[in-house]
C-alpha cells in the first residue's frame, strides 16, 4: 500500500520545484521555470490547505460541493469527500483572511494570486515568461507564504507528535529549501550554523551585501534574530568578532559569527542588562561603565 499525507505530497512538490527554480537560475531553461512555476505553486497550494484543515477538515472544501454529495455536510465521510471539489484559490485567500489574517497578510494574499493567474497562463494558454519577473514571484511566494504556512504546521506537530511525521523531519526537509532558496536569491550572501534555542544545525545567517547580519532564523524551530542595525552588535569573548546580541528569551548572548565555535555549537554566551548603564555586563564585565583593575 502506497500512501502520502497532504503535507507529504506538499513538501515533494516543493523539493521537486525548487530543483528546477535551481535549475532555471543556473542555466536558463524555459521548461525549468515553467515546472518550477507549477511545482511550487502547487506545493504552496497544498501546505496552505494543510493550515487550513488544522481549523476543520471541512474549511478545504467548497460549501456548495459539500450540500451537494455529502448527508450531513458538517460531517462528512471520507468517502463523500472524494467527491467534493476543494477550494479554488479565491476560496483559499478568503479563508487565510478569516483564520490566519496575522501571518498572511494582504501583500501575501497578493503574491498568491498573482502567481495563480500565471499558473492559469501555464496550464490554459499559449504564454511568454519573463524570467526575472517568474523568478522575483517564486522567490516571494516561497518567503510570503509558503514558509510561514510550515512554521503554522511545526508548531501544531510539536503538541502532536504522534502524527505519522515528525516534525523534526518536516523542519529539515525545509532546511533544505531554505538553502536552496537563499541559493538562489543572494548566492554567497548568507551562512548556516547551529541554533541556539534548539541545537539543530539549521540556523541560517542572511548577510545581503552588508557587513552584518540583517536576518537570523532557525528553520527548524522558527527562532529568529532579525531587526537588527550594526550597532546592535557587542564584541564577542570567544572570537572577537562585533557579532554578539542579547536574546531577553534566553537571557543571554547569542553569537552570530558563522566561524564563531559559539555559533557552530549553539553556544550561548553569559550575557545581561547592566544595572548601572544601558548597556550589557558581558561575562560579568560591562564594557560602557566597570573598569579594570
Amino acid at each position: 500500500m502506497i500512501k502520502f499525507t497532504l503535507i507529504e505530497n506538499s513538501l515533494d512538490s516543493i523539493e521537486l520545484g525548487m530543483k528546477h527554480l535551481t535549475k532555471a537560475n543556473q542555466e536558463g531553461d524555459p521548461s525549468s521555470y515553467k515546472h518550477s512555476l507549477l511545482c511550487l505553486f502547487h506545493g504552496a497550494e497544498l501546505i496552505l490547505k494543510e493550515i487550513l484543515v488544522l481549523i476543520d477538515p471541512i474549511t478545504i472544501f467548497d460549501k456548495n460541493s459539500l450540500f451537494r454529495y455529502c448527508k450531513t455536510p458538517l460531517k462528512p465521510t471520507t468517502e463523500e469527500l472524494y467527491n467534493c471539489r476543494s477550494l479554488d484559490i479565491a476560496g483559499i485567500c478568503s479563508e487565510l483572511k478569516k483564520h490566519y489574517s496575522g501571518d498572511f497578510p494582504k501583500t501575501s494574499i497578493k503574491a498568491l494570486q498573482d502567481l495563480a493567474k500565471e499558473r492559469n497562463k501555464v496550464q490554459h494558454f499559449a504564454i511568454k515568461m519573463n524570467p526575472s519577473n517568474i523568478l522575483n514571484q517564486l522567490l516571494k511566494l516561497y518567503l510570503l507564504l509558503i514558509k510561514p504556512a510550515y512554521k503554522i504546521r511545526i508548531e501544531h506537530k510539536k503538541s502532536n507528535e504522534d502524527e505519522e511525521l515528525p516534525a523534526g523531519l518536516i523542519g529539515e526537509r525545509i532546511s533544505e529549501f531554505e538553502n536552496s532558496f537563499l541559493n538562489i536569491k543572494m548566492e554567497d550572501g548568507f551562512h548556516r550554523g547551529c541554533c541556539a534555542k534548539c541545537g539543530h544545525f539549521t540556523f541560517f545567517i542572511v548577510y545581503e551585501n552588508e557587513s552584518y547580519p540583517i536576518y537570523c532564523a532557525c528553520t527548524t524551530c522558527n527562532y529568529e534574530i532579525k531587526g537588527k542595525e550594526g550597532y546592535d552588535y557587542f564584541q564577542c569573548p570567544e572570537c572577537d568578532n562585533g557579532s554578539l546580541v542579547y536574546d531577553p528569551d534566553l537571557k543571554a548572548g547569542v553569537c552570530v559569527a558563522y566561524k564563531c565555535a559559539n555559533n557552530l555549537e549553539g553556544e550561548t554566551v553569559e550575557m545581561e542588562p547592566c544595572a548601572s548603564c544601558s548597556g550589557y555586563k558581558i561575562e560579568k564585565y560591562c564594557f560602557q561603565c566597570d573598569t579594570e583593575t
